[in-house]
């Protein structure tokens, strides 16, 4: 199934979260109606945190986000674009993997 098919529905609410640091970080959540599906955190340097709701695994919410922070990054240039970080899982480095761009070598 190509992944906007998965995708339906899903919808992305962008912010700057205040966590009492000097440079801005930057959030995405995927919300399906009222319910949330996943965040990313990252700031210009790499993503700090990315992460489905349990059951979400494997169905193109990651993806969309990590597509979503490189859509908003291209308009505003204000707004990093995603990178990778070199702290991934092994499912996360997989994911990596399989969206593309620069991978760090992973330290996990």
């Amino acid at each position: 199934m190509p992944a906007h098919e998965k995708l339906n529905g899903l919808q992305f609410q962008y912010d700057t979260p205040d966590l009492g640091e000097s440079k801005p970080v930057h959030r995405i959540i995927a919300m399906h109606g009222a319910n949330q599906m996943g965040t990313m955190l990252w700031d210009s340097k790499q993503i700090r945190n990315i992460g489905t709701t349990p059951g979400q695994e494997r169905r193109g919410v990651a993806t969309g986000m990590w597509n979503e922070g490189h859509r908003l990054a291209a308009e505003n240039a204000k707004i990093p674009a995603p990178k990778h970080s070199a702290d991934r899982t092994a499912a996360g480095d997989d994911w990596a993997k399989a969206v593309g761009g620069k991978l760090p070598r992973r330290r996990r």
